[in-house]
Parts: structure tokens; sequence; C-alpha cells
């Protein structure tokens, strides 16, 4: 709990805000289809590229494994692989229990930079009890220029792509590795800087924060501190913005060197955006629990964002001092995940969706309490694993309100009427 309270006043610290005056908003468009759709310039109409979500109640659970739709149509127009033409997606049957409200094409279809993109989105639902059809649209456009040219180390030596730079102990971890990019100034909004990384043999370092909380922690979770789980991280966002005579963010893109690993090979991805998604990014994803902040979209109709992106790597390995201390990504993962759940009183593993790899090596799972988490965590994929379909008929049985539950429940129990908790 201490070391809690010393991230809040540190987080404080490092982002104090002006006073603010109040005004609540409750735009319609908060009511009804969400729907997140992104072109990337080189990299096919694949994996996410539109997703629709249900606007939910604040007493209605989230089914993220079922589509809430009866039919979808959705339609982008503009230049793929050279020429213009229109695609029509169709859902990610794939991984269609994790993502059945995501569409993909089949083709091999590579979008432009440069070039400027329409989407048509027409979704048959059931709407508060009742069926319609709602109809959307957007446009977006993929920025023309955007590449790293050159990129310094905490010793601010210059570097190349596929190099290996030191991370450095702290305090010098509090430095900044720079990207200096060459882009086109009148149509990029700002750049996400994501990094994408190999998990064997990485190694996270110490850092500054674990020589602060030294101070406080006399439990020594230090290994705790550095859990990571996936394979990717948003760094920053470097918006193309000037203010007085100071340089903008984008010139001179900085990642602080705690957020990297101390061992392993990574990837910097640059996503250079457009003006309307930085606009959506900043008032929405990062102020979403904010009343005063009016949320900006781009999609006629409905809520959401449609962008277009053009995207640089830039990939590095990394090295340390040989008397640093270093955690492991497994070993980080495997101690939290062991440890007790604070709220629940078992060990995390059987609670948190992230330690479903510690679930999964469990043989057997006869009893209904066990089965329901390992169901729930997989979002209930009724299709591949029919015991799934009892634990979701005692998840609904548990008073969960959802219309798509019930719907799910109900369809289930149809096929199973003998089951035991269909009675």
């Amino acid at each position: 709990m201490k070391f809690k309270a010393i991230l809040v006043i540190f987080s404080l610290l490092i982002s104090c805000q002006g006073p603010w005056s109040y005004y609540p908003e409750n735009p319609e468009n908060y009511k009804g289809i969400w729907i997140t759709a992104y072109l990337v310039s080189g990299r096919p109409v694949k994996n996410k590229s539109v997703c629709l979500e249900k606007m939910h109640n604040l007493n209605e659970v989230y089914m993220r494994g079922f589509a809430f739709y009866d039919q979808a149509s959705i339609e982008i127009k503009g230049p793929f692989n050279g020429r213009d033409t229109s695609i029509f997606l169709k859902p990610d049957t794939a991984d269609f229990a994790h993502r059945p409200n995501c569409f993909v094409s089949d083709e091999n279809l590579i979008p432009e930079a440069g070039a400027n993109y329409d989407m048509y989105v027409s979704v048959t639902w059931d709407s508060a009890g009742i069926k319609t059809t709602s109809e959307f649209s957007a446009k977006t456009h993929i920025p023309k220029k955007f590449k790293i040219k050159r990129a310094y180390d905490l010793l601010g030596e210059q570097f190349r792509t596929k190099d290996t730079i030191m991370y450095l102990p702290p305090p010098m971890d509090m430095g900044s590795i720079y990207f200096i990019p060459e882009y086109s100034n009148d149509d990029i909004g700002g750049t996400l800087v994501s990094m994408v990384y190999d998990t064997s043999g990485l190694y996270w370092g110490e850092n500054f924060i674990d020589k602060l909380a030294e101070q406080f922690d006399s439990e020594g979770n230090d290994t705790i501190r550095h859990v990571r789980f996936g394979d990717r991280r948003l760094l920053y966002t470097a918006t193309n913005t000037q203010i007085a005579n100071m340089n903008k963010d984008i010139d001179s893109i900085p990642i602080m060197g705690s957020m990297v690993p101390a061992i392993g090979n990574i990837k910097f991805l640059f996503y250079a955006t457009t003006r309307e998604y930085i606009d959506y990014r900043s008032t929405f994803l990062q102020n979403s629990g904010d009343s005063r902040i009016k949320p900006i979209y781009n999609i006629e109709g409905g809520a959401g964002i449609f962008a277009g992106m053009l995207v640089d790597t830039f990939e590095v390995s990394l090295k340390t001092t040989p008397d640093l201390k270093t955690y492991s990504y497994s070993d980080a993962q495997a101690s939290y995940c062991m440890r007790e759940d604070e709220e629940y009183k078992v060990e995390n593993w059987r609670t948190h969706s992230q330690c479903l790899a510690f679930w999964d090596k469990i043989p057997t799972k006869d009893d209904l309490p066990d089965l329901l988490s390992w169901c729930e965590m997989q979002y209930f994929p009724i299709d591949k694993y029919p015991d799934c379909g009892m634990a979701l008929v005692y998840f609904y049985k548990t008073g969960r309100k959802s219309p798509i539950l019930e719907r799910e429940v109900k369809k289930w129990c149809e096929e199973h009427e003998s089951n035991v908790e269909c009675n």
C-alpha cells in the first residue's frame, strides 16, 4: 500500500493541471454503437481493422465473446494496391470467440500513403429491445511521409536501427532516448510510439521508482513491480503542435529510459496519424472519465474513430551493466500470478485473466465455480468448449444483466434441455 501511495504522489508531481470550469456533457452519440477503424499504410486490412461495440447500461455486464448485432455491412473505398476499389469486410472468424464484433478482409489489400478513404457501415441490431438498422459513415487520410532519420541513446550517442544500446542504472534511466523524424507537416497530427518485444530472454531493469520505493516498501515486492503481460506497450504520443517558440514534440520524440527493457530485442513502431485521431485520443481516450471534456469523434451518426496511419519501424537490442539488478519477464509474471488476490483471498491465477497461461496448466476443471472462472476468462467460447455453456448459464443465474447474455443462454438451453443448469 505504501508503494501505491508513492506512485500516486509521483504521478501528481509530473501531471499537474490548472483549474477547470465544470460543464457536464452528455451528447447523443454516447448512446448506440461505437466504431473503431484503422488503416495503416503498407499493412493488409486485417487484424481488427474495424471493430464495433454496443453502448452498455451501467448495470449491464459486458459479453465480449458474443456478437451483439444480427447483420452488419462494412465497406471501405479508396486506393488499395495501386488502384481505387471498394472492399467489404467480414467477421474475424479466425478469432471469433475473442473478437466477434471485429471485421477484416481476406484479401491481401494494402492501403497507401497520402491517400483518402471513405467508410460506410450498416448494422442491424437490438436497440433497447427494438430491432433497428443504424447507418454510419466516416472519412480519413493516411499521411504522406514519416521516417526516423536519426536516433540518440541515453548517453547522447547517435545510433542506427538494429544497433545495440545500453540501459543505464538509476537515476540515468530518467533520461530519454530521442528519435528525430522527417515528415509531411501538413497532414500529420502526431505520432504514437509503441514498443513490441521478444519475450524470450527479456529482462526489465532496476529503475528510479525502485530506488524511491526501497525507502518505504518493507515487503520487498520489487519483482512484482516489474510484471508485464503481452508483447507490446504504448510508450508515448508526440503531437505536431507548436507552443510559443518551443520545439514541436514530434520534432524530437523522447522515450524515457526506464520504459525499455534492460536486456532484450525490441522494435519501436512509430504510427504517424491525422489530427482527428490525436484529438480523439486527447479528449476521449485520455479523459474518458472526465465529464468536463467533450469527446471528439469523426464517425457521422455515432461515436468512435476512423483513422489513417503511416508506420515506421526502428529495431534495437539492449544490454546493461553486470551489476544492475534485472527481472526476467517470465519470473515476474509467475510472482504476480502466484500471489494472493487481496480482495478474493485466492491466488491471482484463479481470478485474473492475465494469468490464463497458469490456469491452463490445471489438468481438470470439474468443479463448477472453477469452470466458471476459466470460461469467463476465455469469454465463454462455447463453440470450442461445450462445457462453457453450462458455466454460461450458471453465470446468468447469478444475476448478471445483459440482453446478449440472455439470448445466448436461451439458445444454449434450447439445444441442451436436459442439462441440470437449464432446469
